[in-house]
């Protein structure tokens, strides 16, 4: 064969095969390079997942405001799902419906006073299609009995009522939205009520000095009393007062007899401390005792640091309590 062609053939075929090989090679490339940006893309199915957007948690009712005024004219709000409509309960009893604006606040203002007493008031939201929603904490409100006022003299802004939130289940802490007041109307108060296991009272305070005082348990007068050079004043009963729910009340009058100044709050002559559970919460009344709440709630008095610890903030001396503290028993170790 001639030499020439032979080298001529072998050239074409070494030609021929560097460019298959050569497509071979791109053709890898493309495949591994769509194999790549198929890896990386979304499936379709993945991509509508994720762009479907997931439905909130709606939000649960609740209180954020409760307030009462001397009248016993009672102001509500708190927050809820923007556009739910919140109902308002004291116990079974519907006393109001509201619906929350588009930030998801409400308010709700009764067009009567409630009646004084105590209550829990509850929270559920309904949306249409959809089921209530209750409220996670509730609120105990205690409305004491109304002032009235007196033509020409001042009685003051202060109340003694009362509005705790607290959980449902009593798990979890408690928060104080309103408290009672000072019993303290210009230079007139009354500082300490209390009473003896019989049920005999004691209440004292502080006017202007030879002032002349009397004192009215649920409007029945009971006393009077006169105070001395510092302005101290006391009254000591020697009928024994039964439990129950009254209004004290303590005026100061002029030497017409007219009353200048008057100091009126709830004050309830508490029954013997009957079993409290742990994990709940307390209205201190006076004869109480941390001594005491600790026997009836854990079995003995000892344990009375339980109560102190979990509520030292409240507590400067731990033989010292008041009336109308809010304490929380807590589960003893």
């Amino acid at each position: 064969m001639n030499r020439p062609l032979i080298i001529a053939a072998a050239g074409a075929l070494a030609l021929i095969t560097a460019i298959g090989l050569d497509y071979f090679f791109w053709k890898e490339e493309v495949n591994d390079t769509a194999d790549q940006k198929q890896a990386a893309a979304p499936s379709s199915s993945a991509s509508q997942q994720a762009a479907k957007p997931q439905a909130a948690d709606p939000i649960s009712p609740s209180f954020d405001v409760v307030r009462v005024n001397p009248k016993g004219d009672i102001v509500m709000a708190g927050r809820a799902e923007p556009g739910g409509t919140v109902v308002i309960l004291d116990g079974d009893k519907i006393i109001g419906t509201v619906t929350a604006d588009s930030r998801g606040e409400w308010v709700f203002v009764p067009d009567t006073p409630l009646a004084p007493g105590s209550r829990r008031l509850t929270l559920e939201m309904q949306r249409p299609g959809q089921p209530p929603i209750k409220s996670a904490s509730d609120v105990v409100l205690v409305v004491p009995e109304r002032q009235k006022d007196i033509a020409g003299g001042p009685f003051g802004d202060g109340t003694q009522a009362l509005a705790l939130k607290v959980p449902r289940g009593a798990s979890g802490p408690s928060t104080v939205l309103q408290k009672p007041t000072a019993h303290k109307v210009g230079d007139l108060s009354v500082d300490s009520v209390d009473y003896n296991d019989k049920g005999f009272l004691s209440i004292g305070g502080h006017a202007p000095p030879k002032a002349r005082l009397r004192i009215y348990l649920s409007n029945q007068f009971i006393g009077q009393a006169v105070a001395d050079d510092t302005g101290a004043w006391r009254l000591n009963l020697t009928k024994s007062v039964a439990p129950g729910l009254y209004t004290l009340r303590v005026d100061q009058v002029g030497p017409d007899d007219k009353v200048i100044v008057r100091v009126a709050f709830p004050f309830t002559r508490s029954t013997p401390l009957a079993s409290m559970q742990p994990g709940t919460f307390v209205v201190v009344q006076p004869g109480h005792s941390l001594w005491r709440l600790s026997r009836r709630t854990y079995g003995d008095g000892i344990q009375y640091t339980v109560i102190y610890d979990a509520n030292k903030d409240q507590i400067k001396n731990p033989h010292l309590i008041y009336p109308g503290q809010i304490f929380s028993l807590p589960p003893s170790n």
